[in-house]
């Protein structure tokens, strides 16, 4: 009977372990409902932006990603508390709207504010119109960011470097999602986006 007993504990124990229950009631995190976690964006790898930085991105800034798409060079970029998007013309890397470029930047949400659109957020958001055919937004959270771009050119980006996933939204006006952050956040933000 003892035998039996303890054969019976050691199996118990067995399930439960790979039932991924825990003694204390705490739920693993596959179970908590969040699953992943994501790498902060200030802890991904930087890239250096091709010919001169643009003006606007004084202090220090850690460049995510960058692309060209048509005549403009877009620049994705994160501070300590905020995130930051340009795109300028090619020829003209000072990001001064004035010369049809435009800069985005966004803080990050303070605590229990902020949009929970996409996974890896909650995020802060900044938009803007440009000429009559252009406009952008930001999405920027610690974790991501999220960039839709319509500069009113069509075809396809071109030199795109950095963690970045694009994929366009709209084909009329042709419009780019940009997503950034790490492989994991960037997938869950584009499954969420495509249901």
């Amino acid at each position: 009977m003892a035998r039996t007993r303890h054969t019976f504990v050691i199996g118990a124990a067995l399930i439960l372990l790979l039932a991924g229950c825990e003694v204390d009631g705490t739920p693993d995190r596959e179970s908590s409902g969040t699953g992943a976690q994501f790498a902060p964006l200030v802890e991904l790898e930087a890239i250096s932006p091709s010919g001169d930085p643009p003006a606007d991105m004084a202090g220090p800034v850690k460049v995510l990603s960058e692309l060209l798409y048509g005549q403009s060079r877009l620049t994705a970029y994160v501070k300590a508390d905020s995130c930051g998007f340009i795109a300028a013309p090619e020829s003209d890397t000072s990001g001064n709207p004035a010369s049809n470029g435009m800069h985005l930047v966004s803080a990050w949400p303070a605590d229990g504010e902020g949009s929970d659109r996409y996974p890896a957020g909650p995020y802060g958001s900044a938009s803007r119109a440009g000429d009559p055919k252009a406009w952008a937004s930001v999405l920027c959270s610690r974790n991501a960011m999220v960039i839709e771009y319509a500069s009113g050119e069509a075809g396809a980006p071109e030199q795109v470097r950095g963690q970045v996933t694009i994929t366009r939204v709209t084909t009329t006006p042709a419009t780019l999602r940009i997503v950034i952050g790490d492989h994991t956040a960037r997938q869950q933000i584009v499954n969420r986006a495509q249901n």
